[in-house]
């Protein structure tokens, strides 16, 4: 995987880097052009023994050329069933912290100072996935013949990059900070890459887009790139970051599951106690571990904590100190429909019901709790019968979606319209029938959905292998055209005036949707249902300050 799977792939000769000298692979496009990819570069060492449960120290430079030709291991993870076979790269803790540079062999007369650089910061539920699965040569092909360079990265995952003590013992988001230094490291040497380290734009999908947002509200880290796309995921979305006081008590919940049986207070000790077990006692996927059960809200596990250090002020203050930048964020038409598909929902109304009182605590909502979870419950399914199958299947893809994503989105442009921001609102509508592979027969009806836009940026199936057909292959066109002007100017318009409008928080609901057929401006985004989370949110809020 990433190495010499094709005739169109070769050697490079050895490039000597600012980082030190490497040897790549030479990817050739269909007009004679070349694009280069250097795989598996270490951006910091090795996160392992006294760098443990440590802030990542970046990489020294080296000597003798390395050789760059295939990705890096990914780190430690719990693979699903899924993934057993789309996996064919290893995993290690040692070497995990790498990146990927992908860049064009030529010279451009309109970057003189390089071309603009895109990060990309893969998904997976701050638990699963690497760089490795969003694809190389396909990256290459589509993003780069549009005068860019790409660097994707690894970081660390669940236990190793996301796990707290809650205080200065070990206060977590340790693959925030890695995803920072992977920032820093191409700061200091994407100009050896031929890319401009003044013209950066991030972008990442899922956990990498709330990781995108997370980055921007960081001064540790917002200072090292001008753009950002954070694309179905942002820091308004509740499954992206929790209390400190929230992740250190599931840190705790693990451990204990794990067999710890030290004191509560004994932040040290449990420290030490999780830096002991075997690597995969601590592994961690998407789906619950057996017989564990953590009590705090959302169904992920380690997830990036409000910790007072990455980030020092509270998110809402960090937000507004933001320096004014320009956004481009949105979502898929059906973002529910990748949830049900996983099985980690029930597919009727009642079991939906149970899931509702799981999310509307009395601990958020105090007497009020029945009020709210009746209030969504009814927006959802009133009227409709519980043996319409169909209906409440569809109900059921808008509730979890808004849920999870689509209102986080909503309050995400919004917000950053209100403070200034350049914001470009989206909603992708566009599917394939015959592209999910397997995972079609896990759906109850076909659409838009988690993940299925990347595709058509990177190249690479993501959840099903991906051969594009004729439309397919107009859709790359039409969002790589999109995402690279963005990256290049600041507007997915380009440097002409477009059809894409600039997001205003007074029409809250305006987005711009993208299609094969047409891609246009339109009205009532999500049919307008973030109103109800409007009032649910309404009603926490003025419980907290009473």
């Amino acid at each position: 995987m990433g190495g010499f799977t094709s005739k169109h792939h070769h050697l490079t000769p050895v490039h000597n880097a600012s980082c030190g000298p490497v040897k790549g692979v030479g990817y050739d496009q269909e007009d004679g052009s070349v694009v280069e990819g250097y795989l598996g570069i270490p951006y910091a060492e090795p996160p392992i023994g006294k760098l443990r449960f440590k802030k990542p120290v970046l990489h020294h430079q080296w000597e003798e050329p390395l050789e760059c030709i295939k990705f890096g291991p990914r780190c430690p993870q719990n693979d699903e069933l899924l993934g057993q076979f789309v996996n064919t790269v290893g995993k290690s803790e040692e070497h995990c912290l790498s990146l990927n540079v992908f860049t064009p062999k030529w010279e451009s007369e309109e970057f003189p100072n390089g071309f603009p650089v895109m990060v990309f910061i893969h998904g997976g539920g701050f638990a699963v996935h690497s760089s490795s699965n969003y694809g190389c040569a396909t990256i290459a092909r589509n993003l780069c013949t549009k005068n860019v360079v790409v660097v994707t990265i690894n970081y660390r995952l669940g236990v190793l990059g996301f796990f707290t003590t809650g205080d200065e013992v070990c206060r977590g988001n340790l693959g925030l900070w890695d995803q920072t230094a992977a920032l820093q490291w191409v700061q200091n040497h994407i100009s050896s890459f031929r890319g401009d380290p003044n013209n950066v734009t991030i972008f990442g999908q899922s956990a990498g887009g709330a990781s995108v947002d997370l980055l921007c509200l960081s001064p540790h880290s917002r200072k090292l790139f001008n753009r950002a796309i954070p694309m179905a995921g942002n820091g308004e979305c509740d499954f992206a970051v929790r209390t400190s006081e929230q992740q250190a008590t599931l840190s705790k919940e693990f451990a204990r599951y794990l067999g710890w049986e030290g004191d509560e207070n004994d932040t040290e000790d449990l420290l030490r106690f999780i830096d002991e077990q075997p690597l995969y006692k601590i592994e961690m996927g998407i789906n619950p571990r057996r017989g564990f059960r953590h009590s705090q809200a959302g169904s992920l596990y380690f997830v990036p904590n409000f910790d007072g250090d990455f980030f020092p002020k509270p998110l809402s203050q960090l937000r507004r100190e933001v320096p004014h930048m320009q956004v481009m964020t949105g979502t898929t038409k059906y973002e529910g429909l990748f949830f049900i598909a996983l099985g980690a929902l029930s597919r009727n109304p009642e079991g939906i019901k149970k899931f509702m009182a799981r999310i509307f605590k009395e601990c958020d909502y105090g007497e009020q709790a029945d009020e709210v979870l009746n209030l969504a419950y009814d927006f959802y399914f009133k009227g409709i019968h519980p043996k319409d199958q169909e209906k409440n299947i569809q109900q059921i893809v808008k509730f979890i979606g808004d849920y999870s994503i689509n209102y986080g989105t909503y309050r995400f442009a919004n917000t950053m319209a209100e403070l200034e921001h350049n914001v470009y609102f989206y909603q992708f509508e566009y599917h394939n029938p015959g592209g999910f592979g397997v995972f079609r027969w896990l759906l109850p009806f076909l659409g838009s959905t988690h993940c299925t836009e990347m595709r058509y940026i990177l190249g690479k199936g993501i959840i099903s292998k991906f051969r594009p057909n004729e439309h397919d292959k107009k859709m790359i066109e039409v969002m790589t055209t999109y995402f690279t002007n963005f990256a290049k100017y600041g507007n997915p318009n380009g440097l002409t005036d477009g059809d894409w409008e600039k997001h205003d928080s007074f029409t809250p609901f305006r987005h711009f949707k993208i299609d094969l057929e047409e891609s246009t401006m339109a009205e009532d985004y999500q049919d307008r249902r973030a109103e109800l989370w409007d009032k649910i949110r309404a009603l926490n809020i003025a419980r907290a300050e009473m």
